[in-house]
């Protein structure tokens, strides 16, 4: 019993002084300077040792500031893109790395504080400047920068020589795989650099080309033919049509794909070939650069639809074209009209496109899988009519002024059938389109100025009879220069009839004159 008592005691005194060991250390190498981050420590190049925490904020800032002014560089193979921080969504805790620095030898238990304390002494700690990514900031940069890093794919190919097909091969391209790229930079950044940005290699992947020799070989079919004329067509149009079935020719849709007129021939600008001719805009004729551009595109519809490939997309004009007939058109505008068509067969098809004598020629060419017994037409339909009217409005312009501002055009609606023979008997006819084409009125401007209330209120009466001949007959009565005439007129029959009261009076002197010598005589 006193043996254990003994040891008890002898128990509790090493712990008082194993205690008081501890506490010793923890007030030489801890607790004395917990508020000050410890020398040697340092963020990236920045020594921030001796600071408290607010001055190491000033001074981290100032340090990740100028790290950040620099480019980050995205490389794929030899190319390279230059981005900023704010570009790929880069952020930085500037509070977070100054408490990092002051926890270290100042965090832990008393061991693990004394251990960094004294590792200082030999060996400086550096902390990494990390940055944290918004991914859908960087991956929004990467989408409408990609191409400056992609290698194009040239697919193989096909050109007609001498009304043959010759296969022509393609190269490889390099394509940026957005997704893991955008994880690469993360994991990059995460990881933190030390002055600079530096540079990222992005992930990504061949693009081998399409098409092979075997399959392109297997084009050599017609499938579906059509021509327009644009003989009355002025010079600026003519060139809008011959650039347009230029940039469409020799283009190789694979089965599958959708082909767009519009993105195919676009920019429709100036510096892409394009001039100024007339177009439709919202139901009136007007200069446009590209104007003509529809009729490549409703002649390529037409070889399209014979061929029998699926229509995707496809708009009437806003009124009848002269080129084709009611519902064979495919109207071109902005980016809300487009004619698009997808390849449906199981092999590639080609467009050959040209213009020669001022026709457009399109055809399509592929591997021929229907029956040759089976023939395929179409054919247009007006199912009502819609006839414009005439419009009349005054105008601040001199009475007789008569000028058309709007064309008059006859609206329809119409449909084109799809017509299916056999062995030259008819299987099928069924509606393929329904197109409606906008009336427009025909609208004249009527001039009713002048210093004549009563002409201005006599032509105001004949504009609203809505009737243009009697507008004519009107200003052709109260215009300045006829009532001038008709003044003048009026001026000259008040003349006469002053000269004729004269010569009256003068007649009537002579008589008088007359009668007094005939007494003179009696007398």
């Amino acid at each position: 019993m006193k043996k254990r008592k003994l040891n008890g005691k002898i128990g509790l005194l090493l712990l008082a002084l194993l205690a008081g060991g501890w506490m010793f250390m923890d007030v030489q190498f801890g607790h004395a300077s917990s508020d000050t981050i410890l020398d040697g420590v340092y963020v990236g190049e920045l020594s921030v040792g001796g600071m408290n925490l607010e001055q190491a904020k000033t001074a981290i800032d100032q340090y990740v500031t100028a790290i950040t002014d620099g480019p980050v560089s995205l490389n794929v193979g030899k190319r390279s893109l230059e981005a900023t921080a704010d570009e790929l969504g880069l952020r930085c805790s500037v509070a977070d790395l100054a408490e990092q620095a002051l926890e270290v030898g100042h965090f832990g238990n008393l061991i693990q504080r004394y251990k960094q304390q004294q590792d200082l002494k030999h060996e400086s700690v550096t902390l990494n400047v990390s940055f944290s990514l918004d991914e859908a900031v960087a991956t929004k940069y990467l989408e409408e920068h990609v191409n400056k890093l992609n290698v194009k794919t040239v697919n193989n190919g096909l050109k007609r020589e001498n009304g043959n097909f010759v296969f022509i091969e393609g190269t490889a391209g390099q394509k940026v795989n957005i997704e893991e790229s955008v994880q690469e930079i993360k994991t990059y950044f995460a990881e933190g650099v030390v002055k600079e940005l530096g540079s990222v290699n992005l992930i990504s992947e061949e693009d081998k080309p399409k098409g092979d020799k075997e399959e392109l070989m297997k084009v050599k079919d017609v499938l579906g033919t059509y021509t327009t004329n644009y003989s009355t067509s002025a010079a600026g149009r003519c060139q809008n049509v011959e650039n347009a079935t230029s940039l469409i020719n020799g283009t190789i849709v694979y089965p599958g794909e959708t082909f767009s007129v519009h993105d195919t021939i676009s920019p429709i600008s100036m510096d892409n070939g394009y001039a100024l001719a007339g177009a439709y805009e919202n139901g009136t004729v007007v200069e446009s650069v590209g104007g003509g551009v529809c009729q490549v595109s409703s002649t390529l519809y037409n070889a399209v639809i014979r061929a029998e490939l699926e229509v995707v997309e496809r708009s009437p004009h806003s009124m009848v074209v002269h080129y084709v007939k009611p519902s064979e058109d495919a109207a071109i505008a902005g980016d809300y009209k487009d004619f698009k068509f997808k390849n449906t067969l199981d092999t590639p098809i080609y467009i050959d496109g040209y213009t020669s004598n001022r026709n457009i020629y399109f055809t399509v060419y592929g591997c021929e899988t229907r029956d040759p017994n089976r023939e395929v037409s179409f054919e247009s339909e007006i199912v009502s009519t819609d006839e414009p009217e005439v419009k009349l409005s005054a105008c601040s312009e001199p009475i007789g002024s008569i000028s058309q501002t709007a064309e008059a055009h006859t609206g329809y609606k119409a449909v084109l059938y799809k017509i299916i023979k056999i062995n030259g008997k008819v299987e099928s006819k069924e509606v393929f389109n329904r197109s409606t084409y906008k009336k427009t009125d025909s609208v004249f401007s009527v001039g009713v100025k002048s210093e004549s209330s009563e002409a201005v209120k006599a032509m105001k009466e004949a504009i609203a009879t809505g009737d243009l001949s009697a507008v004519k007959k009107a200003a052709a009565q109260w215009n300045d220069a006829a009532i001038k005439e008709k003044e003048d007129k009026d001026k000259d029959k008040d003349k006469d009839k002053d000269k004729d009261k004269d010569k009256d009076k003068d007649e009537d002197k002579n008589k008088d004159k007359d009668k007094d010598k005939e007494k003179e005589d009696e007398e």
